[in-house]
């Protein structure tokens, strides 16, 4: 067996690591503190325990993506007009979009309503702290673990070594389906009719493009694209609720 380099190592696990330490980083910070969440689901994804459980599967998460093809977070051929300025550009668009038929249809509140909050997004100056912090829990539990250890069992499991491209598509997909059909098929939003509709595609649209830059040009690029589709839709609106 051939040893690996370290310094390829690095690359793979070292990001991820940095970006464990900055969820650390950030649940330091609003420990003590008054609370910033709308909800008891989004408080319970920053708790320790949790965030354990993203650093364990984000591990293995990292091992399984480099045995289906997945650049490492910083492979050296990948350029970084791919692993970031595509995923910049990428997630403005989608997140001028997705704030777009917010603006257009006034949907967000009437959905926060039919979870009795005043608003989906969390007030400022928290949002800009919270959202990049879990725009990394979520890849890591909507592609980063799952994706991977699918193509790998569709791979491996049903094809026998064969047609892990296809795997990864099929695996990939339906994991981009994971958000919206959690999110955006709530009785709020159904009684929305097709303005409910336009927002599962444009939800399904962000993870499916997420799903794309993770397969051509790692995971960081897909933490990237989550981030800035986040600070677009998320903390730009957050600016005036209180």
């Amino acid at each position: 067996m051939t040893a690996v380099p370290a310094a390829r190592l690095s690359r793979a696990y070292g990001p991820f690591l940095l970006l464990v330490a900055w969820l650390v980083a950030i649940k330091l910070a609003i420990l003590g503190g008054p609370p910033v969440f709308r909800s008891p689901a989004q408080a319970a994804v920053f708790a320790w325990p949790f965030l354990g459980v993203v650093l364990v599967a984000g591990l293995g998460g990292v091992w399984l993506s480099r045995r289906i093809g997945i650049p490492d977070l910083l492979a050296v051929d990948i350029a970084p007009r791919h692993r970031f300025l595509a995923p910049v550009i990428i997630g403005w668009a989608l997140g001028l979009a997705m704030l777009g038929s917010d603006w257009g249809f006034d949907w967000s509140l009437p959905m926060a309503l039919g979870h009795g909050l005043p608003s989906i997004h969390i007030p400022f100056p928290a949002s800009l702290l919270i959202y990049p912090g879990g725009a990394i829990i979520v890849c890591v539990i909507y592609y980063l673990v799952p994706i991977p250890l699918l193509t790998w069992l569709l791979s491996r499991g049903v094809w026998r070594g064969r047609h892990q491209a296809r795997a990864f598509w099929i695996a990939g997909l339906l994991c981009a389906a994971i958000e919206p059909l959690t999110q955006d098929l709530t009785p709020s939003m159904r009684a929305l009719g097709g303005v409910g509709a336009l927002v599962f595609v444009l939800d399904y649209a962000a993870n499916a493009a997420q799903v794309v830059v993770f397969r051509n040009a790692g995971f960081l690029a897909a933490v990237t694209l989550r981030i800035t589709f986040y600070l677009v839709w998320h903390v730009v609106p957050s600016l005036g609720v209180g």
